[in-house]
């Protein structure tokens, strides 16, 4: 009788999180206003009335899944700085942080598909937490002044824009694709790190 005692904290922890990683992939393939509560449910392999136990709303849901999604990358990409070596450029941060987002990506598979459908969720809710998130995200991120070394007809904010857009549009082409492998995604991002080095950079030579 004790023993069942202590696995019920354990069960109950598995299947919140099993609400938590079907919400991310349910709200990842419909957004906010179509995904429904009873999908997401069935998605986690739990009742509809356990969900509203845990979350009470579908907002209250979003919110918490969308805070625990960017806390997560947050979460990999102090890691990735954590490793900064002295007079590195920005392309060596990057192939970091990607190293550090794909062992997030190894474990959670769908907090990356819906944080890119959140960033262009029309739904007022999905906007508004967006952009608390890339406020956050520029106070903890790199300046500009980390963009050294580049080409001189090339701004830092000129490199930082493209870097953004490539970087989006690689991801976006991706998931519509369905690749979430993420050894496959690592090794076709850091191709294409190596060709933006190249082309903004002094040192670099297109090929």
């Amino acid at each position: 009788m004790e023993l069942k005692n202590e696995m019920q904290p354990e069960r109950e922890t598995n299947r919140q999180e099993r609400v938590v990683q079907a919400a991310w992939e349910i709200f990842a393939r419909f957004g906010y206003q179509k995904a429904s509560m009873q999908d997401i449910a069935e998605a986690a392999g739990v009742s509809k009335s356990v969900v509203f136990k845990y979350h009470g709303t579908k907002e209250s849901l979003y919110r918490t899944v969308f805070l625990r999604a960017a806390d997560e990358i947050a979460a990999a990409d102090a890691e990735a700085r954590a490793g900064k070596a002295e007079g590195e450029t920005v392309f060596d941060a990057m192939r970091r942080t990607v190293d550090a987002r794909m062992r997030l990506f190894a474990r959670a598979p769908y907090v990356y598909a819906f944080s890119y459908a959140a960033a262009y969720d029309a739904d007022p809710l999905a906007k508004a937490l967006v952009a608390e998130a890339m406020q956050r995200a520029g106070a903890a991120g790199s300046g500009e002044a980390a963009y050294t070394g580049l080409r001189e007809n090339i701004s830092p904010a000129q490199a930082k824009r493209m870097i953004f857009w490539i970087s989006q549009g690689f991801l976006g082409d991706k998931l519509t694709q369905g690749i979430m492998e993420p050894d496959q995604l690592r090794q076709e991002f850091s191709e294409w790190i190596d060709v933006m080095e190249r082309m903004m950079t002094r040192k670099g030579r297109l090929e």
